[in-house]
């Protein structure tokens, strides 16, 4: 096939021809480098189809031939199957022949990435050289082998391979890279091992994840103790926002209005506890209050430091923080920071709350 051909061809029809002429580092070449790579080969294939043959050997023209003319009406379905779908080449497929984006790195890893509560995201790749070392090691295990992802609920626990509180499989067809898992829990932390299960049970691990932990789906039921504020100090916040008489407690009003019983009585002025300060007494014995405060929670990494309003805020062990204060009347802004075990990066967010008490 000549380079206009090949460029009509999908990458994977590429990688496939590649595979049969075993042309080397084909997984991570681009489309462009593929066809480069297979013009190639037939150039080679033709300067050996012009050599003298044997009369026994079979001509060389007339096997290319009947491999064109296969490989040809092969091409013919998939283009007749490909136009009904094709709406030109993609922005992705401009972009990764524009910079030559190889499909792997030949790194042996999976990585673990927090969706939202219930669900996880997890990539992977296999080296060759891993993928070689454990068909070797399985030996006549491995043309039975599943390839699966085995999901350990690690939360609380100093994982190390088999102390997890559960674990789950999930079997993987074909060739994936990737994969989106549901969990099921919000609030637990987990561990993916990528590995070939054999028929007898045994995982052969490929590679493993970092650690992850899902958020709640819910606000917190934790509120720091040191945040939390007496009911003496809520009747002095609300005295200062207006309540009762303007700089005064409800104990300073009380010990007013017993001064001025006295006084009252003691003059003659109180001839029973009918009286009107008698009432006024009564009326104020009966007291409402009302008071506002604010909870602010999330989450970051652990080893991370945390600020709210420039002062320092302590993360359990998980990340996950919650402070809550008395909010009064006015404009609170509350920026919260949050800076890396590293220092090198540092994110800010700032909430800002309005309070107005009629």
């Amino acid at each position: 096939m000549n380079e206009k051909e090949l460029n009509l061809l999908t990458r994977q029809k590429l990688i496939k021809l590649a595979r049969q002429q075993k042309v080397k580092n084909y997984s991570r070449m681009s489309k462009a480098k593929l066809v480069k790579a297979l013009t190639a080969c037939s150039k080679e294939d033709s300067k050996q189809a012009d050599l003298p043959k044997t009369q026994k050997a079979q001509p060389a023209e007339s096997v290319s031939a009947e491999t064109k003319s296969a490989f040809n009406l092969g091409q013919e379905q998939e283009q007749v199957e490909g136009a009904k779908y094709y709406t030109g080449q993609s922005e992705f497929q401009k972009l990764e022949e524009a910079a030559d984006l190889p499909a792997g790195y030949g790194d042996n890893r999976i990585v673990a990435l927090v969706r939202d509560p219930y669900w996880i995201y997890t990539y992977w790749e296999v080296s060759h050289n891993r993928i070689k070392q454990a068909k070797t090691d399985l030996g006549d295990d491995w043309q039975s082998a599943k390839s699966i992802l085995r999901v350990y609920d690690i939360t609380d626990i100093e994982f190390d391979g088999s102390n997890a509180h559960s674990y789950f499989d999930i079997e993987i067809v074909g060739f994936p890279t990737n994969w989106y898992i549901n969990v099921g829990q919000p609030d637990r932390s987990y561990c993916i091992d990528l590995g070939l299960l054999t028929s007898s049970g045994t995982l052969y691990t490929l590679a493993r994840s970092n650690f992850v932990s899902t958020p709640r789906d819910s606000m917190s039921d934790v509120v720091d103790e040191e945040w939390m504020s007496t009911r003496e100090d809520a009747e002095k916040m609300y005295a200062l926002s207006g309540g009762f008489k303007v700089g005064a407690g409800s104990l300073e009003l009380r010990e007013e209005m017993q001064a001025k019983l006295a006084k009252e009585w003691a003059s003659g002025a109180v001839s029973s506890w009918s009286s009107g300060i008698e009432r006024e007494l009564k009326e104020r014995g009966f007291w409402f209050i009302l008071d506002t405060e604010l909870i602010v929670y999330g989450a970051t990494e652990p080893d991370a430091k945390v600020t709210l309003q420039g002062k320092p805020i302590s993360l359990r062990p998980d990340g996950t923080f919650s402070v809550r204060f008395a909010l009064p009347d006015g404009k609170q802004v509350i920026p919260v920071t949050a800076t890396s075990s590293d220092q090198v990066e540092t994110r800010t967010i700032t909430p800002t709350v309005n309070r107005h008490t009629v």
